[in-house]
C-alpha cells in the first residue's frame, strides 16, 4: 500500500497539486484510504458471496461508530489488521446467517453488550493519547450510538427481523471482545513501558 500511496503523492506532486513539504501528510492519507478501501472490497465480497449483505451494512452501521469511540485492539500491521478484520467479518455473517434462535433472548443479549461496552470505556490507543475533554466528547458520541443502535434493535425486534438482530447482537460481541482484547494489550504495554 505504501508504494501506491508514494506513487500516488508522487504524481500529484508532479502536477502541482500539493508540495514536497505536504509528502509525508499526503503518504499517510493515501495509504490510510487505500486500506479502507480494501478492507471494505474484502467484506463487501464476503457478504456478496454469503448474500447477507444488508447484515453486512448492520455491521458496519453498527461497528464503525462504536469502534471510533469506544476504542478496542489495535494491531501493528495492516495485513494483521486486514486478515482479523476479514476473519471477524466473515463469522459475524456466518453467525446472522445460520444462527436461529429466541429473539427475546437475543434483545437481552444486546442490553447486555451495551452495558458492558459502555462499562469497558475508554480503551485508549497507547500511540495516540486522549485528554480529558476529548475523553467527554468520545464519550458522549458513544452514549450517542448506543442509543442509536437501541433504538435500532428494538426496531428490528418489534419488525421481527431476526438475522439482522442476530448480526447486530453479533457485531457487539465483536466490540465486546476487541475492547477486552485492547485493554489487556494496553495494560501489558504500560507494564512492559515501566
Amino acid at each position: 500500500m505504501d508504494k501506491i500511496a508514494q506513487g500516488l503523492v508522487r504524481y500529484v506532486i508532479n502536477k502541482g497539486v500539493i508540495t514536497e513539504e505536504e509528502r509525508a501528510e499526503y503518504v499517510y492519507g493515501f495509504t490510510t484510504a487505500l486500506e479502507m478501501c480494501l478492507s471494505l472490497v474484502v467484506s463487501f465480497l464476503i457478504a456478496y458471496k454469503l448474500h447477507t449483505i444488508i447484515e453486512g451494512i448492520f455491521f458496519f452501521v453498527i461497528f464503525i461508530p462504536l469502534r471510533s469511540y469506544a476504542g478496542g485492539l489495535h494491531l501493528d500491521q495492516y495485513y494483521k489488521c486486514l486478515a482479523l478484520s476479514s476473519l471477524t467479518f466473515l463469522t459475524v455473517m456466518l453467525i446472522s446467517k445460520m444462527f436461529t434462535g429466541n429473539m427475546a433472548y437475543e434483545l437481552i443479549a444486546f442490553l447486555i453488550l451495551e452495558l458492558i461496552i459502555y462499562a469497558l470505556y475508554p480503551i485508549e490507543n497507547v500511540n495516540r493519547a486522549v485528554d480529558l475533554k476529548e475523553n467527554a466528547y468520545f464519550k458522549k458520541k458513544l452514549e450517542k450510538y448506543l442509543l442509536i443502535d437501541f433504538v435500532l434493535v428494538v426496531t428490528l425486534f418489534l419488525l421481527e427481523k431476526e438475522r439482522y438482530l442476530v448480526s447486530i447482537t453479533a457485531t457487539l460481541l465483536l466490540v465486546a471482545i476487541t475492547m477486552i482484547i485492547g485493554k489487556i494489550k494496553n495494560k501489558n504495554l504500560k507494564f512492559r513501558c515501566m
